[in-house]
């Protein structure tokens, strides 16, 4: 954190103690927006984090019922090919 200076004139103008007094009340007010802008950055990140977990399990759950589908179609395509294999071994073997 750089060193905060009073100018000269205003030291003059204000003296020794007000200057000090100047100083700590911006390193207050300085430490204290640091320290809110850290803690609604934790916040946001936080937030993001949830939304993000939330839209991949929604993602998961498509994915499970689309993988569901695609197996039974599989499993029926393939019963589908066995058939119209063993017709055409039949009228091969009349």
């Amino acid at each position: 954190m750089p060193m905060l200076m009073v100018p000269p004139a205003l030291r003059a103008r204000i003296g020794a103690d007000g200057s000090e007094g100047l100083v700590e009340m911006f390193s207050l007010y300085q430490q204290f927006a640091t320290d809110r802008y850290e803690h609604r950055l934790t916040q946001e990140v936080a937030m993001v984090r949830i939304e993000l977990e939330r839209g991949l399990a929604g993602i998961r759950v498509d994915m499970e019922r689309m993988q569901t589908t695609v197996v039974r179609w599989t499993v029926l395509l393939w019963f589908g090919q066995f058939a119209a294999i063993v017709g055409v071994l039949q009228y091969m073997t009349r």
